[in-house]
């Protein structure tokens, strides 16, 4: 009985290797192009099969097409596939497949109907990979579509010739967790990356540059990672609101400035963990606001117009070990007391104006002897009453913060950093 039953479990292991063996005997490689038995990409995908690979040959493809088969669909030196203004130029519609190595131009410019370069529908484990993608209104287009992978393409929006109420994104996730967003260059959108109601991503490495309204906008979604990125010369840098358990860490937020020239907006950020970014010559390096029992450790603020803008909507944020250098004003509240910390344990933060506020260090530990101040007097009179900015650099102010350095108790603020740092914190990036 024994020895049936063995015999039983060889032939169905012999079965299912036999299966697989005829599965990938089947899957087999297309052509599509010039001198080939396909012209065009939509008829090498209908008579294709789950596994096919299409290779399609450098030309110009003026179609639309779906892909809703489980194929690879790669590009051979870049080949176009042109939408002329109608649509979605690619839609995906099934799990695991591929597009590599296309130039994808001139979507159609519904919002909508949320037009894009590509599309995926409903979709899992899908590779868009190394494409480059022009003249659209949306570059790439998640939705309901979970762990996929978005790699090393570029997009270029509209921004030159439309407003930013018909510009699309350049990587918009609807409802769709756990993908990996990476190596793309994204330039000229509305928003660089828009991530809503999507938990879960990885998001790193990316370039988000000159995008209209935000480098990232993010919404509704918790437990992302924002690693490596870098987010430049946008309206914003960045807008995260409304989630928690977020990581930021080694990014870089610089040269955003205007009114709204914020290197990182948090609204409603709560839980999460911002770490070791640079932040740039920016109008206002962090804002916050309804932000809550955030950390903010080793991060440089350099060159900003204010270092942080905190709101007294926000509580219990703990900062510490952050190098401050150079900026106009270190921090601007609008309260004269707050729940958020400028230290931990017995770490603060370097500030590179302290020793000019009468800072000393008498017994040489690196720890300041006196609190350092973050908000003077100015940046807190400024938030309060607004129409100060205008003498900025007048006589009087002037002469108000010299007074204040001579005489502190000028200063209502609370807010303090009793172990301020004599020398910067030694970060990574300052060995490379």
């Amino acid at each position: 009985m024994a020895r049936i039953k063995t015999k039983k479990i060889i032939l169905i292991a012999c079965l299912i290797l036999l299966t697989s063996f005829q599965v990938r005997s089947f899957a087999r490689e297309i052509a599509v192009g010039k001198g080939t038995t396909y012209p065009s990409i939509t008829e090498a995908l209908q008579v294709s099969n789950e596994g096919d690979t299409i290779v399609v040959k450098n030309g110009v493809y003026k179609e639309n097409i779906v892909i809703n088969k489980s194929v690879q669909l790669i590009g051979e030196n870049q080949p176009i596939i042109d939408g002329n203004y109608r649509g979605d130029v690619v839609r995906i519609e099934a799990d695991k497949a591929v597009i590599r190595g296309f130039t994808i131009i001139k979507s159609g410019s519904d919002l909508l109907k949320d037009e894009s370069g590509i599309k995926l529908v409903n979709s899992e484990g899908v590779t868009v990979e190394g494409n480059m993608l022009e003249d659209v209104i949306i570059g790439v287009y998640l939705f309901s579509s979970p762990g996929n992978t978005i790699r090393n393409n570029t997009s270029f929006g509209r921004a030159d010739y439309t407003t930013e109420e018909t510009n699309g994104n350049g990587v918009h996730l609807w409802k769709s967790p756990n993908n990996t967003i990476e190596g793309n260059n994204i330039r000229k959108h509305r928003d660089g990356i828009y991530v809503e109601f999507s938990p879960g991503n990885l998001i790193r490495d990316n370039h988000c540059e000159r995008n209209v309204r935000y480098g990232l906008h993010y919404m509704y979604s918790d437990n992302n990672t924002f690693e490596g990125n870098t987010f430049e010369r946008n309206g914003t840098g960045s807008a995260l609101m409304y989630s928690k358990n977020i990581i930021l860490k080694k990014n870089t937020f610089k040269n955003n400035l205007g009114p709204n020239g914020f290197g990182m907006l948090l609204k409603s950020l709560s839980d999460s963990v911002v770490e070791e970014n640079m932040i740039v010559n920016n109008t206002v390096g962090i804002f916050m606001d309804e932000a809550n029992r955030n950390i903010l450790t080793n991060n440089i603020f350099l060159r900003n117009g204010w270092a942080i803008d905190l709101f007294s909507s926000s509580s219990d944020n703990a900062l510490y070990a952050n190098n401050f250098l150079d900026n106009v004003y270190q921090v601007m509240t609008d309260t004269d007391r707050t729940t958020n910390r400028f230290f931990k344990d017995s770490t603060g933060n370097y500030w590179s104006d302290y020793k000019g506020y009468n800072g000393y260090d008498l017994n040489g530990d690196g720890i300041g002897d006196i609190p350092y101040k973050p908000v003077k007097l100015l940046s807190y009179l400024m938030k309060r009453y607004p129409d100060l900015t205008v003498f900025l650099e007048s006589p009087g102010l002037k002469a108000l913060e010299f007074a204040e350095r001579v005489l502190p108790v000028l200063n209502p603020v609370e807010l303090n950093d009793p172990y301020p740092l004599m020398n910067p914190v030694q970060m990574e990036e300052d060995s490379k």
